[in-house]
């Protein structure tokens, strides 16, 4: 009777031991991902638009650009006919020779003020991106059990397996659809 409860004890002991080994001693695999926010930006609806929207600006921003260098173009050629000729007197040379500086410095000044409403307008928009980009991991992350997620910007060595760039892309396109 002693032996069959031994037995009973010991067989019960092993099959606890069993379970509550294989629970202690296999922790969770830490699930690890990267990120590529230039491939987001790139590939996705909203950094194209972002792109496109700062390329306009730009176009738009240098066709004004053009338009006083033609102008400046215009006066130096007519001062140069000038010096050939000398149709011009003395004030009205002097008075070209003043527009064409104040053209030129004109121009200067425009060139850096949009390049400043540029870079601003770039930091704005893409900030926004990566705003909404950062949330959608986050969220993402979170659903699917991940422990850390890391950019791939300084990273030297990741399988390519734990890149989940491709699967944030097509939720922000998801959520970009929604936001338009």
């Amino acid at each position: 009777m002693q032996f069959r409860k031994l037995m009973i004890f010991i067989m019960f002991s092993a099959v606890l031991i069993a379970f509550g080994i294989s629970d202690g001693l296999c922790a969770d695999v830490a699930k690890i991902g990267t990120v590529s926010f230039e491939k987001i930006f790139n590939n996705s609806a909203g950094g194209k638009a972002v792109k496109d929207q700062i390329n306009k600006e730009g176009r738009s921003m240098n066709a004004d650009l053009e338009k006083i260098q033609k102008e400046i173009n215009g006066l130096q050629d007519l001062l140069k006919k000038d010096g050939e000729s000398g149709v011009l007197n003395d004030s009205a040379r002097e008075n070209k020779k003043w527009e064409l500086d104040r053209k030129i410095n004109e121009v200067k000044a425009l060139k850096r003020r949009f390049d400043r409403k540029i870079q601003e307008m770039q930091i704005r928009l893409i900030n926004g991106v990566k705003r909404d980009v950062l949330k959608i991991v986050a969220d993402y992350s979170k659903k699917e059990g991940y422990l850390l997620v890391i950019e791939d910007i300084n990273l030297v060595y990741a399988p390519q397996t734990l890149d989940i760039t491709d699967k944030i892309i097509q939720l922000y396109d998801k959520s970009y659809a929604k936001k338009k």
